[in-house]
């Protein structure tokens, strides 16, 4: 159908060979990727970082008697940070 279209288009002659081409005529599937060290120390310095903001919260919210409860801050962040890290790890 396309094929028929660029050929209305371009005004052009199109011959058989022309055809062929429009269509798919190889698959080929790659090996899965091997995991990245780069991306696996990312996921270690981020739970990291996330472990001391969360510690820093917790200290902040007690220290200056905020009228919230951490875990408000904390569970967020730790449940988006592990649903990265399983998507990660769970990929084929």
């Amino acid at each position: 159908m396309f094929a028929n279209l660029l050929h209305l288009f371009t005004r052009s002659s199109a011959s058989v060979r022309d055809y062929d081409r429009a269509f798919v005529q190889d698959v080929a599937v790659q090996a899965v990727e091997p995991r990245s060290r780069r991306v696996e120390r990312a996921l270690l310095i981020g739970w990291i970082l996330i472990v001391i903001k969360c510690l820093l919260t917790a200290w902040a919210v007690s220290h200056y008697h905020l009228p919230i409860r951490a875990s408000w801050i904390i569970l967020p962040t730790i449940a988006m940070a592990a649903a990265c890290t399983v998507i990660y790890l769970r990929r084929p």
